[in-house]
């Protein structure tokens, strides 16, 4: 009985460390960037309805933006930046509480696996979606392990987790597979409520998520390379780059190697001794592996935020497989194996985002908001690029050739570059005698030749995104 206290004492312990030091990392160090403010903008700016007809042009479903939603109810109180961090970190501390509290894996992999890269850095740091699809597929995971789990909380439950993002989906329809060998192949029956929630989630992300028209599909950022090689590249990318990242350089920038190969033919060797313990494991983890490449390869080949869902979904699975640290010496060894590269990978990204900015947005947003009065425009040269600086000017900017203030974008929008001829006329009908130009890289002094230089920000980061402002008289 005391042994048990102590022990609940220390994963509670740990599970309030861990908070803490993504909380200050979040709140002292990180700067967002455009992906994170665009959630952001798009949950405040819309109303529900229009947010859920917006999924369309974003790739991704509904529930990271209705639950920003909440708390937009506060920005005219508490600042954006904050909002945003403590809204993704209530996701952070509710998965990390199945992690330290709930889960039953050895207490060594709680730690190794709450200090990887994805979950400390990479999911935990950066203020996107993915935390949810790590809650939720946590909260599967412990109700696979219970012997009589409730059936409507579990499909509520994989429902939920195909409305994170299309790689929740996959983990929904992984455990699908897992459930269906567990039943005795008795799973697809429309009595089953497990099977008639994960059906509806499905239902749903296709009908909110997936492109209307033809000419918006997320194509794979390798569209130029042939079959074989688009195959490659993806087998590298769910492989070694996720269970061994830092090992080989970055796939989805550099491509596939043949060291990079033989380091993901290991990496899959690896995950078979994980789930050849039963069938539904194996059934799962492979269904998973197979949808992340398929998806790799035909529409968005990724990086390593979005590959290390597979890391995720491991430990998930490890979870309902259970581990015997004493017994399973090769298991052990190989998970210790994977948690050196992502432990030191993690180190170096937090190392480096403690070093230098993220992103050149927050110097260039406060200088707008601290310089340039309020009746005067700034007109924005690349909207898709500018989005992080609207959130720290605290003002939305304009747009050519329409004139009107925005805050978030479209994919599927071009890119307009608007004359000098154009930005004077904008001007002169917002009744004003000059303007401020912000765009992500130097003019062309030929094409703005009055265009004058006020404020650069282009020291190093770790985005490479900067900024540079121009002032324009218009008179």
């Amino acid at each position: 009985m005391l042994f048990n206290k102590q022990n609940r004492i220390l994963n509670w312990s740990l599970w309030a460390i861990f908070l803490g030091l993504i909380a200050y990392m979040k709140l002292f160090y990180h700067e967002l960037w455009k992906d994170e403010w665009q959630a952001w903008f798009v949950a405040k700016d819309k109303g529900i309805g229009e947010i859920l007809s917006f999924l369309y042009y974003e790739g991704h479903p509904a529930l990271w933006y209705l639950y920003l939603k909440i708390f937009t109810i506060f920005s005219g109180i508490i600042d954006a930046v904050t909002l945003i961090s403590v809204a993704h970190l209530v996701t952070v501390g509710a998965s990390l509480y199945f992690l330290f509290i709930k889960f039953r894996l050895p207490l060594l992999f709680k730690v190794l696996f709450a200090l990887s890269y994805f979950l400390f850095f990479e999911y935990g740091i950066i203020n996107r979606g993915y935390f949810l699809v790590i809650l939720f597929v946590f909260w599967a995971a412990y109700l696979l392990r219970q012997e009589n789990y409730s059936k409507k909380e579990l499909g509520i439950i994989l429902f939920l987790l195909c409305q994170t993002e299309v790689y929740g989906v996959f983990m929904a329809i992984a455990l699908g597979g897992y459930i269906f060998v567990k039943e005795k192949w008795t799973f697809i029956s429309f009595k089953n409520k497990n099977f008639v929630w994960l059906a509806s989630g499905l239902l749903v992300f296709i009908l909110s998520v997936f492109p209307r028209t033809s000419g918006h599909v997320a194509k794979t950022n390798s569209k130029s390379l042939d079959f074989v090689n688009k195959l490659l590249t993806a087998f590298q990318g769910n492989l070694s780059n996720t269970y061994m990242i830092g090992s080989t350089s970055d796939t989805s920038t550099y491509g596939w190697t043949w060291i990079g190969l033989l380091a993901s033919l290991f990496c899959a060797f690896a995950l078979w001794v994980v789930y050849k313990k039963s069938l539904a494991l194996t059934v799962s983890g492979g269904l998973f592996l197979v949808m992340m490449m398929a998806f790799s390869s035909m529409f968005f080949l990724g990086g390593v935020r979005q590959w290390g869902m597979g890391f995720v979904f491991l430990i998930a699975l490890l979870e309902i497989r259970d581990l015997d640290l004493i017994k399973e010496k090769l298991l052990v060894g190989i998970l210790s194996f994977f948690c050196i590269f992502a432990f030191i990978h993690g180190y170096k990204a937090v190392a480096e985002d403690i070093k230098i900015p993220f992103t050149n947005a927050q110097k260039a947003g406060i200088f707008i908001k601290e310089k340039v009065p309020a009746k005067v425009p700034v007109v924005a040269i690349n909207k898709f690029e500018e989005t992080p600086v609207i959130g720290y000017a605290g003002r939305k900017f304009y747009e050519l050739p329409s004139g009107t203030e925005f805050s978030y974008f479209k994919w599927v929008d071009k890119i307009y570059l608007p004359s000098e001829t154009e930005l004077k006329l904008f001007g002169k009908y917002k009744g004003v005698g000059g303007i401020i130009l912000l765009s992500p890289k130097p003019l062309d002094g030929d094409r703005f030749p009055s265009a004058q230089l006020w404020q650069k920000y282009d020291e190093i980061n770790y985005k490479k995104e900067n900024y540079y402002i121009y002032t324009l008289v218009v008179k």
